[in-house]
C-alpha cells in the first residue's frame, strides 16, 4: 500500500473534463450492475430488501453523481473578490485545489453507498483516491472493486481488501485525507493513526439519535415518519431514530401508533421481504444481549414470537433504566425505546447531558418549540418532521459534531471537504504598502494614523 500511494502522489491530479468523464462511466456502469449489486449485498446481509438497497445504494449515488457533474465547472472556478479597502485596488481570491490521494475508509450498513458517495466527492475535488471497504460484507466489497476497476485505473482508484489488521494499516498511510465511516470507538483509533502524519479527517461516526414528540404533534403522523426510518435497514443505518422522548401521558397511544404502523409497513416481518436481516450472527447475538436485564413488561416485540434466522423482529422498550447498556450505546438495530419526559425543556436538558448526535429528530408543528430545539441543542443536523431522508438532499451538508464525528460531505460541501481551498492575493500594479514600512518616517506615520481611524 505504500508503494501505491507514494505512485498515486506522484501523478497529476484528475483535469475538470477527466473528473466529468469518470462520473459518467461510473455511473453508467453502476445501472449495469445494478442488479449484481442488490444481489451482493443481499448475501452479504442473509437477506436486505430489495427496494432498500434501490434506494439507498443505486438512487442516491446516481442522483449524487448527476448533481456532480452539473455543478462541478461551477465549484472549481476560483472566487475572487476586492481586498479590504487598506489595500485597495488589490484582491483576494480562493482557488480550490485537490489534495492529492484522499482514503476511503467504508462500513458495512451501506457497504456500497457508504464508498461511492465520498468517492464521487473525493473525484469532484480531482484526487486519486485509495479506498478499504468493510470485511464484514466481502462480496459486496469484492463486487465494488471489480466494478470500479472498469471504470478507474489502479493509479486513479485503488481498492484494498482485507482484515481489521488491514484497516488499521490503512489509517496508518501518509493520505492526503481520510474519510472514515464507522462507530466513535473505532473512529478514535482512526484518529490517533493518522495523527502521525497529520492525516486531515473527516469522521462520520454515529451516536444516539433522538426523537422529541411536542405535545399537540399528531402521533399518527409521528409514527409513520419514525417506523419508515428506524426499520428501513432494520435499524443499521447511523442515522435511525435511536430512542424517543414525549409525555408519559402519551407513551401508551404512541405505542399503538407505532404498532399499527410496524403492522401495516412489515406484516409477518420474519418473511416478508421488505424487512431487512440484521448482517451477521454476531450482531445479531450483540441486539439480543441489549434486552437482558429489562423487564419482560417494559419490551414489546411486534409480529411474532420468535426470530427467524437473521432477522430481529421490531421491538419498543419503555423507559428502560438510563444507566441500562440500550442507552448508553447507539443500539444500531430494529430496538426502540420510549424514554418519558415532564415536558420540553427536561427533554432538552435530557439531550444536553449526553453527547452530541449525528442527528436530531424533531416532530412539532410549533414554530416557537422549532426554534428553542434549533438554538438550544446541538447536533450534526436536525429534521423536522421526517426521519431520514435529510441524507439524500444533496445541497445540505451531512456530517456529526463532537462525539459523532466531524467534517462533513454531500454536494459542495463533499467538494470543498475533499479540496485544499488555497489562499490567493493579488497586489495591484498601484501598491501603497511601502507607507507603513520602515523607515517610518513623520508622513507616513501621519498615513498610519489616517487609516486606523
Amino acid at each position: 500500500m505504500k508503494t501505491q500511494i507514494k505512485t498515486m502522489q506522484s501523478l497529476p491530479s484528475f483535469t475538470v473534463k477527466q473528473r466529468i468523464d469518470r462520473l459518467k462511466k461510473l455511473a453508467k456502469v453502476i445501472k449495469l450492475k445494478q442488479d449484481e449489486i442488490i444481489t451482493a449485498i443481499n448475501q452479504d446481509f442473509s437477506h436486505r430488501s430489495t427496494h432498500e438497497s434501490l434506494l439507498a445504494e443505486i438512487m442516491v449515488c446516481l442522483d449524487e453523481i448527476k448533481y456532480t457533474i452539473k455543478h462541478v465547472k461551477q465549484w472549481v472556478r476560483p472566487k475572487t473578490w476586492h481586498s479590504d479597502w487598506k489595500f485597495y485596488p488589490s484582491k483576494c481570491s480562493i482557488s480550490p485545489q485537490p489534495k492529492g490521494v484522499v482514503g476511503i475508509m467504508a462500513p458495512w450498513n451501506y457497504p456500497f453507498n457508504l464508498v461511492i458517495g465520498p468517492l464521487i466527492a473525493a473525484i469532484s475535488a480531482g484526487n486519486r483516491v485509495m479506498i478499504k471497504p468493510s470485511e464484514i460484507t466481502p462480496k459486496t466489497a469484492e463486487l465494488t472493486k471489480t466494478l470500479l476497476a472498469e471504470v478507474f485505473a489502479e493509479d486513479e482508484v485503488f481498492v484494498v481488501l482485507g482484515d481489521v489488521e488491514v484497516a488499521n494499516q490503512f489509517s496508518c498511510l501518509p493520505l492526503d485525507h481520510i474519510l472514515f465511516t464507522g462507530s466513535t470507538q473505532v473512529g478514535k483509533i482512526i484518529m490517533h493513526n493518522a495523527s502521525e502524519n497529520l492525516t486531515p479527517l473527516t469522521l462520520e461516526l454515529g451516536g444516539k439519535s433522538p426523537v422529541l414528540i411536542d405535545d399537540n404533534y399528531s402521533l399518527k403522523k409521528a409514527a409513520k415518519s419514525i417506523v419508515g426510518g428506524k426499520w428501513f435497514n432494520a435499524g443499521q443505518t447511523c442515522l435511525a431514530p435511536d430512542y424517543i422522548l414525549l409525555k408519559k401521558s402519551r407513551q401508551a397511544d404512541l405505542v399503538q401508533a407505532l404498532k399499527k404502523e410496524i403492522q401495516a409497513s412489515f406484516p409477518s416481518p420474519q418473511d416478508n421481504p421488505d424487512y431487512t436481516s440484521v448482517v451477521n450472527p454476531n450482531h445479531h447475538q450483540r441486539l439480543n444481549q441489549l434486552l437482558g436485564g429489562i423487564e419482560d413488561q417494559k419490551i414489546h416485540v411486534i409480529g411474532g414470537a420468535t426470530d427467524k434466522g437473521q432477522k430481529i423482529l421490531p421491538t419498543l422498550v419503555l423507559d428502560p433504566p438510563l444507566s441500562h447498556p440500550i442507552m448508553k450505546n447507539e443500539i444500531f438495530g430494529p430496538i426502540l425505546p420510549i424514554i418519558s419526559s415532564e415536558n420540553l425543556d427536561a427533554s432538552i436538558d435530557f439531550i444536553n447531558q449526553r453527547d452530541k448526535p449525528l442527528t436530531l429528530y424533531l416532530f412539532s408543528n410549533n414554530n416557537n418549540t422549532i426554534q428553542r430545539i434549533r438554538e438550544r441543542t446541538q447536533s450534526g443536523s436536525l429534521s423536522i418532521n421526517e426521519t431520514l431522508v435529510h441524507f439524500a438532499q444533496k445541497n445540505l451538508p451531512f456530517g456529526g459534531v463532537g462525539m459523532s464525528g466531524m467534517g462533513s460531505y454531500h454536494g459542495y460541501q463533499g467538494f470543498v471537504s475533499m479540496s485544499h481551498m488555497k489562499s490567493v492575493y493579488y497586489q495591484s500594479r498601484l501598491n501603497f504598502n511601502h507607507m507603513v514600512r520602515a523607515p517610518l518616517t513623520n508622513i507616513k506615520e501621519k498615513f498610519i494614523d489616517l487609516i486606523n481611524h
